[in-house]
C-alpha cells in the first residue's frame, strides 16, 4: 500500500505527522498491499468525535478510525483503498500512557489501522493475537525493542 498523509489546522502535532510521513510508508510496505493508496489523516478531538457518533455510533473521540473502501470496480492504483483517521490529542495521550514517543504511537496506530485494511479483526482472542503479531513484525525494524515492550504489554487485558 501506498500512504498519502494529510492533516487537519486544528489536529494536535501536526509538524510530528508531518515529519513521520517516510516511516508511515515504510510500515504500509511492510504490510504489502501493492500499489493502492491509503490516505491517512491526523484530525482535531471535535472532527474524530463527529465521526466516531456518526460511523460507530459511540460518543466522544477514538484514536483511530479505519474506512475500507475495497477495491473500486475499474478502480487504478491512485483510488484510495482506505482512510485513516488519527485524532491527535487521543494520540499524545496515548503516547504519554504508554510511555513512549509520539511517533512510536503512531506508527502503532497506523499499523493496526493498516491490518484492518488488510482483512485483519481484533474481534475474539485468537483473532487479536494474530492481528497483534502482525502489528509487531512491522514495527520491529523501525521502533527500539524498549517501545515495542511498551506498546504491547504481553499482561494486557484485551477489549
Amino acid at each position: 500500500m501506498r500512504i498519502r498523509t494529510g492533516s487537519s489546522p486544528s489536529a494536535t502535532g501536526r509538524s510530528e505527522f508531518e515529519r513521520a510521513a517516510p516511516l508511515m510508508a515504510e510500515v504500509a510496505a511492510i504490510l504489502g498491499g501493492g500499489r493502492r493508496l491509503v490516505e491517512v489523516t491526523l484530525v482535531g478531538e471535535r472532527r474524530m468525535a463527529r465521526m466516531n457518533r456518526r460511523y460507530r455510533g459511540r460518543r466522544g473521540a477514538a484514536e483511530i478510525l479505519t474506512f475500507d473502501y475495497g477495491a473500486a470496480a475499474g478502480g487504478c492504483a491512485d483510488d484510495p483503498r482506505g482512510e485513516i483517521l488519527i485524532c491527535g490529542k487521543r494520540l499524545v495521550a496515548g503516547a504519554r500512557r504508554a510511555g513512549v514517543s509520539r511517533r512510536a504511537y503512531l506508527l502503532r496506530l497506523l499499523a493496526h489501522g493498516l491490518c484492518h485494511l488488510k482483512g485483519h479483526s481484533h474481534r475474539g482472542e485468537a483473532a487479536g493475537a494474530r492481528m497483534e503479531a502482525v502489528e509487531r513484525r512491522c514495527l520491529e525494524g523501525l521502533l527500539s525493542a524498549r517501545e515495542i515492550g511498551r506498546l504491547f504489554p504481553r499482561d494486557k487485558r484485551r477489549e
